[in-house]
């Protein structure tokens, strides 16, 4: 009886529970691009690349508007389910957006997160010369005034050239 009981008590406190959370990610706001950095990842034949304020990053590989992104000037907006690109100013005390205004939401979907990993993030949106463009990028940090978002990749010669991938910096500059 004496060493049941042992088993049983051993049993009962060697036991650990575990609790599993999923990462809370909270993108709201309005946010500018503060910093770009671009990495070449698969055959390293060329440098990679800061671009800080003042400079301006220009990929016509990529879809507009990410193919031409002035450091401190591009803005995104995010709320709860919807993402707005390419702000055009302010009228009558309201944000113009060329991309993501209502009728035409852009939804933004968040995936694969886990308590150590914010996941990535996919939204899908028509461009203003008509393709359909697919934007995925992981959440490398959701900071309280920051967000910093890196694209999956892109082979932009062909998949005999290198692989580059671009991390956006950004700064919440309004709710």
């Amino acid at each position: 009886m004496k060493k049941i009981s042992w088993i049983l008590v051993f049993m009962l406190f060697s036991c650990q529970y575990y609790v599993t959370e999923v990462k809370d990610v909270s993108l709201s706001g309005k946010y500018v691009v503060s910093k770009i950095e671009i990495t070449n990842v698969d055959q390293n034949q060329t440098k990679d690349s800061l671009y800080s304020i003042g400079s301006v990053y220009v990929n016509k590989s990529l879809p507009h508007p990410f193919n031409y992104i002035p450091i401190n000037r591009f803005y995104i907006h995010f709320d709860y389910s919807t993402v707005r690109l390419d702000w055009l100013g302010t009228q009558t005390g309201q944000d113009i957006w060329r991309y993501g205004v209502s009728p035409n939401e852009i939804f933004y979907k968040i995936s694969n997160t886990t308590p150590f990993h914010s996941g990535y993030i996919q939204f899908d949106y028509v461009t203003i010369d008509g393709r359909f463009s697919r934007m995925t990028f992981i959440i490398e940090d959701d900071g309280f005034e920051t967000l910093q978002l890196k694209s999956s990749g892109a082979w932009f010669d062909g998949k005999m050239g290198q692989k580059q991938m671009m991390t956006l910096k950004l700064t919440r500059v309004g709710p």
